[in-house]
Parts: structure tokens; C-alpha cells; sequence
């Protein structure tokens, strides 16, 4: 990985990452108290006792005997017995450190223990034993003097090196929050390692082996939950105007096939070529809740604003609900169509939506057997390439159901919808692969949820900038206005829209007269 590709993941990670380094120093400040104890903690309590022996004789060849009585004997009994020891005096003893100092003539008796009182007992008791013991002359001694010079004292025992605890809350918090943070950046690149979803255009183009004709920007919470249809609401935004660029790489841009096999990337059959009349586009997605449904009602609308006849086909038959978009309640549709082909007349299950220039053909009622539906639907699309001037197709996700198949050789052209951060590589790929085997011409990819950074803030303030106005003023008199119907509810009229005066504008509206 490259310098960029850590800090690419680590923005798309950023949230671990920051969650890490706060809850390692919320918990270091929690548990740990405001003022701890600074010293080194210590395992053990080390206690010595010196005692000074005097004699007429020479005392320092008798030093090694003394101590010898000081860990044998009479002593540690009589030492057990003033610590109230039950155990054998000889263990007690065997804790016992006894050292000659022959310059000093004098012996250091040291005790040590966990417990600083219980080492400093037990060499205060041997000390004392041996000056009762050494009262009377002992065989090998003679007449010895001993007193005890100073009593023993419990010192603790530091254990060496260490981390000492910073005395200062903030400060511990601050290094804990650092530890979290490289925890953190750790944990970014595992999760990016086994996170396989595409997340930029170019990864999404690699995948699926097609251009990306358009990148529609990611909504607020609140307008997704809405439910509305972006281009008819917010004409002039950059949302509405992402789809328009979808809509003009469907009339204008050249389709390609996929290659089958094994690389799927390449092209099959040269170059790619222009399609002229494609008028019926059907619009997919790898999964469902990619956006498949909102990018129909939106080309639809996009279509319409340029005075082109256009009938919806919801056919999902699965999972309807384009219908919803366009405020037609679900009725006879194409499943009614399909099974009762002598009783349903089409022009009748056609129906208008609240958008003008747009019709529907919605699932229908009998949605009990779709996959057996989908196969008839072929003559149902020949026979309504002649009542629209662009037919748009909602089907089922291709790598959900198998109902999309049966459409796939019929259409015109195909458009590939994928929700940004979504779709995985294999995914990708998958699709690729079942395109490239109908060998059925693919416009590309719409993106949709892109990110606004960058050229998509310039979008965001152009758009919401440029004509703010006007746009405020058709949203007030209006709730959508459309080629073919100029007035608003107020009785006022709204200035000719742009499409009427392009080319080819006038034929449109004679062709849609002369149809009617």
C-alpha cells in the first residue's frame, strides 16, 4: 500500500479510529484515581537489627561461632516462642540473615517479610533472644557482652525499573488517548483489509468494466425519508442535474457490450457503437436498496422535462414500489396483463402519474409467480415501444432474481445503478460477467450517494446559488411543473422551460399531438 492508500483509509475509518482514542482515555480517566500513590510499589519489607559484642579475649574469632547460635539452638526457640510462632523454629530461622562485621565487631541480624511489622518483630526478637542467651558464658564463647546497638526498622524493598503512573489525571488520560489512537489506526487498515466494498468511481468502473455516466450526490436523512422525486422538487440542484447527465448519456453516448469469460474488463466486438432510438432502457442494480427505483423516477422526469413521451414499467414484480413515487396507488398492471391476455385491454392498465409527460404501467395484482410472469414479458415491451417515446423499465436486482433475464434481450440499452460503498468487488465482477453473456448494450454506471467533496461542494453552491430564486418561486406556486402543463394553482404562468426551445422541440410536441 501506498502513502495515499493508508490515508484513504484511514478517512474512510475515521470514526474507529476517533471512538478508539476516546474510550481509551474516558477509561483511564475513570478508572484510575485522581491522585495516586507516586511510589514504586513494593513487594517486600526488609528489617535489620545490629547488636555489638564486647569480650576481654579476641572477639573477632568468635564472631562466626555467635552467629552461628543466632540460627540454631535455644535461640530461635526462645525467638518463636515471643513471636508466638507455631510452626518449627528452624524455618523461622531460615529466613534469617546474620552477618559478622569483624571491623565493627559487631553482627546486623536482618529479617524480611511482605508485612514491614512482621520482619521488624522477627528481627527485634532474635536480637533480643541473643543478648538473654549470651547473659551466662556458652561453651565456645566464654563470657561474650552483647546489646543491641539499634532495633530493627522496616524498609521496603523497591522493585527496580518500572512504569510510574503519571501523577496527573489529564496527563494519563492524554497518553492512554494516544495508545488508542495507534490501536485505533491498526484497526482501520485490518477492517479496510477485509473490507472488499468499492467506494470511488475509478475501483466501481475496474469492477463492472463500464463507464460512470453520472455520480448523484448523497441526500440529507430527512430527504431521503421523504420520498420525493429529486429533479421534480429541486430542478436547479445538483442532484436533479446528475440524473439529466444520465439521461444525455443514454440519448447520446455510445453503449458497449461485455466480453464473457474469464476477463470480463475487455470489450467484446470492437469498439463501442451508437445506438440510435434506443428508446427502451432498462435499469438494474446488483442488489437491492441501491437506489434503482429513485434513479427510474428520476430519469423519467428528466426525459419528460425534454417533451418526450415516457411510460414507466414497475416491473419488479417482487418488490414493487415505483408506483409509490409517483403517487399511483398499486392496481391492475402487469401481471394482470400477462395472465389474462384476452381480458385486459393495455391502454387501459396505462396509467397518468402527478407528473405531466409521465405514465405508468405499475406490477399489477397477481405477483404470485413472478419468475413465470417475467418470461412472457417480451411481447408486452414490443408492443409498448409504440405508445412512448422512452419506455424505462424498474426490474428486479440482477444478483437477487432471476426475472431480469428474461427482459435483458429486449431492451435497448441497460443502465447499471450502485449505491456508493455498497457493492463489492465480486459483485462487480458477477455483474459484469451476466451483462457481457446477453451481449445486450450497456450505457454505464449512475452512482448514487456519492460524496460532496470537492467539485461536489462547487456543484452544491452553483446549483443552489444560480437561480435560487426561481426555483424558490416554482416551489411555492407549483409542486411540479413539466412540459405540458405551464400553469400553477394560483392561476399565474411560469416561464417556457429551456427544453421547449431546443431543437427538435416543436416535432416532439407535433409527434406527441399526433399520437394523442
Amino acid at each position: 500500500m501506498t502513502l495515499n492508500d493508508y490515508l484513504k483509509a484511514f478517512r474512510r475509518r475515521w470514526l474507529v479510529i476517533a471512538l478508539c482514542a476516546v474510550v481509551a482515555g474516558a477509561v483511564m480517566w475513570t478508572v484510575t484515581p485522581a491522585h495516586p500513590e507516586v511510589t514504586r510499589s513494593t513487594g517486600s519489607y526488609t528489617a535489620t537489627a545490629t547488636l555489638l559484642v564486647e569480650r576481654t579475649e579476641d572477639v573477632n574469632s568468635q564472631l562466626g561461632r555467635i552467629a552461628l547460635f543466632l540460627t540454631t539452638g535455644d535461640i530461635p526457640r526462645g525467638a518463636a516462642k515471643r513471636l508466638g510462632y507455631p510452626g518449627d523454629p528452624a524455618l523461622l530461622a531460615a529466613g534469617l540473615t546474620v552477618k559478622p562485621e569483624f571491623i565493627a565487631t559487631a553482627l546486623t541480624v536482618s529479617a524480611t517479610a511482605s508485612d514491614g511489622a512482621r520482619a521488624a518483630a522477627v528481627a527485634n526478637a532474635f536480637a533480643d533472644e541473643a543478648v538473654s542467651f549470651f547473659d551466662t558464658p556458652r561453651p565456645g564463647t566464654g563470657t561474650v557482652g552483647i546489646t543491641v546497638l539499634q532495633s530493627a526498622s522496616p524498609i521496603p524493598n523497591a522493585d527496580g525499573g518500572g512504569f510510574v503512573v503519571p501523577p496527573s489525571r489529564p496527563v494519563r488520560a492524554a497518553l492512554s488517548a494516544v495508545l488508542g489512537l495507534l490501536l485505533g489506526l491498526a484497526l482501520a487498515l485490518v477492517l479496510d483489509r477485509l473490507d472488499s466494498r468499492l467506494r470511488t468511481r475509478e475501483e466501481i468502473a475496474a469492477a463492472l468494466a463500464l463507464p460512470i455516466v453520472a455520480e448523484v450526490p448523497r441526500l440529507g436523512r430527512t430527504k431521503r425519508r421523504d420520498k420525493t422525486i429529486g429533479v421534480a422538487e429541486q430542478p436547479l440542484s445538483p442532484y436533479a442535474d446528475a440524473y439529466r447527465g444520465a439521461r444525455t448519456a443514454i440519448v447520446h453516448t455510445a453503449s458497449q457490450r461485455l466480453s464473457v469469460g474469464s476477463a470480463p474488463r475487455h470489450l467484446l466486438d470492437g469498439p463501442a457503437t451508437q445506438l440510435e432510438g434506443a428508446r427502451v432502457v432498462l435499469v438494474t442494480s446488483a442488489h437491492p436498496a441501491e437506489g434503482k427505483t429513485t434513479t427510474v423516477a428520476n430519469l423519467a422526469v428528466s426525459f419528460a422535462e425534454s417533451g418526450q413521451r415516457v411510460l414507466v414499467l414497475d416491473a419488479d414484480l417482487r418488490s414493487p414500489d415505483t408506483h409509490t413515487l409517483f403517487d399511483v396507488p398499486q392496481g391492475a398492471g402487469i401481471s394482470d396483463y400477462l395472465s389474462r391476455h384476452n381480458e385486459s385491454s393495455l391502454e387501459a392498465l396505462i396509467r397518468p402519474t402527478s407528473i405531466d409527460g409521465v405514465r405508468i404501467m405499475t406490477a399489477g395484482t397477481r405477483l404470485s409467480h413472478p419468475a413465470s410472469l417475467a418470461s412472457l414479458m417480451g411481447g408486452l415491451i414490443a408492443e409498448l415501444r409504440d405508445l412512448a417515446d422512452v419506455v424505462l423499465i424498474d426490474t428486479a436486482p440482477l444478483l437477487a432474481a432471476s426475472d431480469v433475464f428474461d427482459v435483458l434481450p429486449v431492451v435497448d440499452t441497460v443502465v447499471v445503478v450502485v449505491r456508493h460503498g455498497r457493492i463489492t468487488d465480486v459483485a462487480g465482477r458477477r455483474v459484469a460477467e451476466l451483462l457481457g453473456r446477453f451481449h445486450v448494450p450497456v450505457t454505464g454506471v449512475v452512482i448514487v450517494g456519492a460524496p460532496t467533496r470537492g467539485a461536489g461542494r462547487y456543484g452544491y453552491g452553483y446549483g443552489s446559488g444560480y437561480g435560487q430564486g426561481y426555483d424558490a418561486e416554482r416551489s411555492k406556486g407549483i409542486r411540479r411543473v413539466l412540459p405540458g402543463r405551464r400553469g400553477t394553482t394560483d392561476g399565474s404562468s411560469t416561464p417556457p422551460h429551456p427544453a421547449e426551445s431546443e431543437p427538435g422541440a416543436e416535432s416532439r410536441r407535433d409527434r406527441r399531438t399526433t399520437s394523442a
